[in-house]
């Protein structure tokens, strides 16, 4: 039997692209999953996309929705994580999709390496109309040197020292959670600070495929300038409360970033 995989969507005012989202999940052809969809308290209460693809493929995939208040994205996350059945969870935001029919081979990528208990892949850059922009979110448009992602050393430099993950190519064991906790909900940016405390433990597994499309649009929180100074002030809170967890070099660099994060926001 097929491990049980929950594919968990955060629904933001995606009307427009969740179809899309929703037909990628049905055509990976891994069987034994799930769909969970929250609709965080969109402005926009557009949601006939949904309505109408659950009512025509729900023989196909059960997908468990929900419409409630506005209630943050990691909030919204952690009730994912509480309502997920899976062995396995995929996030994967209403504006994303899933590409290269990759759900079974990352399974067994965990499978095979019970150590691990989370997978970070790569994914394609495409712009509102599905234009691709960049063939890697990771090495092109971020550019991460890619040797460094194939070692547990590597993956801390990198996850320390620069961020070049994009959203919809984690894979996690449920089991995870358990060990180093779900998302910090005081925190408008939560994945860098979740991804810290998953690399300090050497948890996380680089899996060298393309999963997903990335969508990068204006609305993108990371192309927000309003609020730059909090997202700033926050990625300080972060390295702050992150350093414990790592032991030297790891600790000393992350000590360092924090310091420098400190004086920028004094200027």
């Amino acid at each position: 039997m097929q491990p049980f995989v929950s594919i968990a969507i955060p629904f933001y005012n995606h009307n427009h692209f969740i179809q899309q989202t929703l037909d990628s999940i049905l055509q990976d052809t891994y069987a034994n999953k799930e769909i969970i969809i929250i609709n965080d308290g969109s402005p926009n209460p557009d949601d006939s996309n949904i309505i109408s693809w659950i009512e025509m493929h729900s023989d196909a995939i059960s997908v468990k929705y929900i419409k409630r208040e506005n209630r943050g994205v990691t909030k919204t996350l952690n009730e994912l994580i509480t309502l997920a059945k899976g062995d396995y969870i995929l996030f994967l935001a209403s504006d994303d999709y899933l590409i290269n029919n990759t759900i079974a081979r990352r399974v067994e990528k965990l499978e095979n390496n019970p150590q691990k208990l989370m997978l970070v892949s790569d994914a394609i850059v495409v712009d509102d109309d599905g234009k691709q922009l960049f063939e890697s979110a990771m090495f092109e448009q971020r550019g991460a040197p890619k040797k460094n992602y194939f070692t547990d050393r590597g993956l801390k430099k990198e996850i320390i020292k620069r961020w070049s993950i994009v959203g919809p190519t984690g894979f996690i064991s449920k089991k995870l959670f358990e060990i180093v906790g779900t998302y910090d909900e005081s925190l408008m940016i939560e994945d860098w600070d979740f991804y810290l405390r998953v690399v300090a433990k050497d948890l996380l597994l680089f899996h060298d495929e393309k999963v997903a499309a990335y969508r990068w649009h204006a609305n993108n929180i990371s192309k927000d300038k309003k609020s730059e100074h909090k997202r700033n002030a926050e990625l300080c809170q972060t390295m702050k409360q992150n350093i414990k967890h790592f032991s030297f070099p790891y600790n000393y660099t992350l000590k360092g970033r924090y310091k420098r994060c400190l004086k920028r926001l004094k200027r």
